[in-house]
């Protein structure tokens, strides 16, 4: 692993083998060097021909920073055999870019993470409660639930608040919840800041997921949303937040999908932690994970 070291924590470019990460084969680099400056240049208008090009960019593209553009391209290993070669070209040109990537790496750093907090918990006979933020669809929770179910023997030992403002999402997530209703699950449809301001602070979290959201927040309110976190983690408890870092793709992805983020290193996302509760976090274990393309970076406070 790759790592450098920085005041209170170590970067680390994340290179698990257990975890099957997509990286940027060889035939592929080899056309970024053309295809990613031609992208990065194609003029806004142009949206309305990538729309055309295929079925699912096309949704990506309606519904951009919402958790049906991410479900397109977490789910984007289907078959594409059965469809016309120049369909399938599109499909490769647009869910095998970089940002596309990355942003399946991000989700596959989370569930391990999840997991790693889950079992540490289950293994001591404790309950774990987890708040997931801005949710969505709640696939990284759901899924790794559904991964460890057999070895659960006692359900009630996981509960799960699913936090999330669009209705849509809920209802989403819900349905993708089904192999696991046996937990004990609750959606609660508002506002992250209504939230904490009506929770009662003694019901606190052993783990808070807030992935996908700070992108979309400046650092005032980051530092809110992670104040609000600590206060709300149980001693021993753990933060998982996630936030995108510039890359080659900006442009196009800013000013032509007009998908529009905050971008910061991991380093910045350290120091916004340090910032929410610096006292919190002389004591606290803190890591900072680039998926392997350094496009996202997760970080894990242990409380």
């Amino acid at each position: 692993m790759k790592n450098s070291k920085t005041k209170n924590w170590k970067v680390v470019v994340d290179k698990d083998s257990a975890i099957s990460y997509e990286k940027i084969g060889l035939s592929r680099s080899l056309i970024n060097i053309f295809l990613i400056p031609i992208l990065n240049i194609l003029p806004k208008k142009s949206i309305h021909l990538i729309k055309k090009t295929h079925s699912s960019a096309k949704e990506v593209v309606d519904h951009k920073t919402s958790h049906k553009a991410l479900e397109v391209l977490y789910n984007t290993e289907y078959r594409e055999k059965k469809k016309s070669f120049l369909n399938q070209f599109f499909h490769w040109i647009w869910f095998q870019t970089n940002n596309s990537k990355a942003a399946r790496n991000r989700l596959k750093i989370t569930k391990r993470e999840i997991k790693k907090c889950i079992e540490a918990k289950i293994s001591k006979g404790e309950k774990v409660r987890i708040l997931s933020i801005a949710s969505g669809s709640a696939r990284a929770i759901i899924e790794t639930i559904e991964v460890l179910n057999k070895d659960i023997k006692d359900k009630e030992s996981i509960s799960v608040v699913f936090l999330d403002k669009s209705p849509e999402a809920i209802s989403y997530s819900k349905n993708l919840a089904r192999n696991i209703e046996m937990y004990n699950l609750s959606w609660v449809n508002d506002t992250i800041g209504n939230f904490f301001r009506s929770n009662d602070t003694r019901l606190n979290f052993d783990l808070i997921e807030v992935v996908g959201l700070m992108d979309y927040f400046i650092d005032s309110k980051v530092e809110e949303v992670y104040t609000n976190c600590f206060n709300h983690l149980k001693k021993g408890g753990m933060l998982i937040t996630a936030n995108i870092n510039k890359n080659s793709e900006v442009p196009f992805v800013t000013r032509v999908i007009d998908w529009k983020m905050i971008y910061r290193t991991a380093e910045d996302v350290g120091e916004l932690l340090k910032k929410a509760n610096i006292e919190l976090l002389k004591k606290a274990n803190i890591e900072l994970f680039y998926e392997p393309l350094k496009i996202h970076s997760v970080a894990v406070a242990h409380k």
